[in-house]
């Protein structure tokens, strides 16, 4: 699913509390807000994504971040994954989030890795379909 951000600006909406509010052609509310943590995006259990302010629209990082996060959507959307804060859910499966030596990791199905670390399952598919 390709992303395509128009020059016009039609697809652009401010929202009540000043968050830049995007919707690509397969209708994901995509949000532009302040992330902490250096997150550059999160994709929302409601089927939104969430995206830092601070990336530029339009950008190749901001196509590469939009293809990451709708490979988590899609497999939110199928069932395969789903997370609470302090929980993940991969195939079935839960794995908890901690935090050790002030660092957030989940105990996955390959070990204790960071947050977003490609040797989580989940992380690896996201991340092999930033290249398509």
């Amino acid at each position: 699913m390709a992303f395509k951000l128009g020059s016009n600006g039609r697809n652009k909406i401010r929202t009540p509390d000043n968050t830049t509010f995007f919707k690509n052609k397969g209708e994901t509310p995509i949000f532009r807000k302040q992330l902490e943590g250096g997150t550059l995006a999160e994709a929302n259990m409601d089927g939104s994504i969430y995206i830092d302010s601070r990336v530029k629209p339009g950008s190749k990082k901001f196509h590469k971040i939009i293809k990451h996060e709708l490979s988590h959507k899609e497999d939110i959307e199928t069932g395969r994954a789903a997370y609470g804060d302090d929980w993940v859910m991969w195939e079935d499966c839960i794995y908890f989030r901690k935090e050790v030596d002030g660092v957030k990791v989940i105990d996955g199905p390959n070990g204790r890795w960071p947050e977003g670390d490609e040797n989580h399952p989940w992380e690896a598919k996201a991340i092999n379909a930033e290249k398509q």
